[in-house]
């Protein structure tokens, strides 16, 4: 029934999505020259450089710099995303796939991006569910679910959502808003900063400073600009390898 009430929840709804779209640029820019990948992934399997092709300052850059600590641990590469990023969802099936080749000494981290505050739910959403152990069976269907019911707004729809994949709602929400969170946010937003981070999809390799679980990354490179997801999976793949050469050096 097309009453006012429903145009106005539907007006609302799309303004929701509007907005979440735009803040896949923490400039609010979201045309080809600002995303680290293109809105449409219809392109994407045809356009990728040639392996061995990539270029300092353009595909990627450096941002490893003298004086940094030594380090001792795996090769690691980092994603940056937010569930609330229509391009990360688009990226998810080539991150994946890139996942599946690289060596099993390298380890894959993700970290939420925060570039307004529409997205600090999908961040402390994220962190939830790594604190109860659901993040690796609920990664991919939250992106799913976003885009297949979107918009999910509210850190109470999330914790429907996660309950809905074998996680105590309640303890979902603690976990959401305990200061564990709150100070993850804090320490991930700040090293997001030091590496430039402006835009999502992003990809970030380096090496963890030791072997510990929770070791903090030292990262060496990060994405820049690319034609396509394809082109932004094998560019993780050679920083990686570029990685691992760098380190049989020493």
């Amino acid at each position: 029934m097309n009453t006012p009430r429903a145009r106005l929840l539907t007006l609302a709804l799309l303004a929701v999505g509007l907005l979440l779209t735009a803040a896949c640029s923490a400039h609010n820019d979201t045309d080809g020259a600002s995303v680290s990948a293109p809105a449409s992934a219809g392109t994407a399997a045809t356009k990728s450089n040639k392996p061995g092709a990539f270029t300092e300052g353009k595909q990627y850059v450096r941002i490893g710099t003298t004086g940094q600590p030594a380090v001792s641990g795996p090769v690691v590469i980092v994603e940056v995303f937010s569930y609330a990023c229509p391009h990360c969802a688009e990226f998810a099936p080539f991150f994946d796939k890139l996942r599946e080749k690289l060596p099993k000494d390298v380890q894959v981290r993700y970290m939420p991006a925060i570039f307004s505050a529409a997205w600090e739910p999908y961040a402390r959403a994220f962190y939830a569910a790594r604190q109860l152990g659901v993040l690796s069976q609920t990664h991919d269907a939250l992106f799913q679910a976003m885009q297949q019911n979107y918009p999910l707004n509210s850190l109470d729809d999330l914790a429907a959502f996660y309950a809905r994949h074998g996680a105590d709602q309640q303890k979902f929400l603690d976990a959401a808003n305990s200061k564990q969170t709150d100070a993850q946010i804090a320490a991930d937003q700040a090293l997001e900063k030091s590496w430039g981070i402006d835009a999502t999809p992003m990809l970030v390799v380096g090496h963890l400073q030791d072997n510990a679980p929770d070791a903090p990354v030292v990262a060496d490179y990060r994405s820049a600009d690319v034609s396509s997801y394809a082109e932004l999976g094998e560019l993780g793949g050679w920083l990686v390898k570029r990685e691992e050469a760098q380190a049989a050096k020493h």
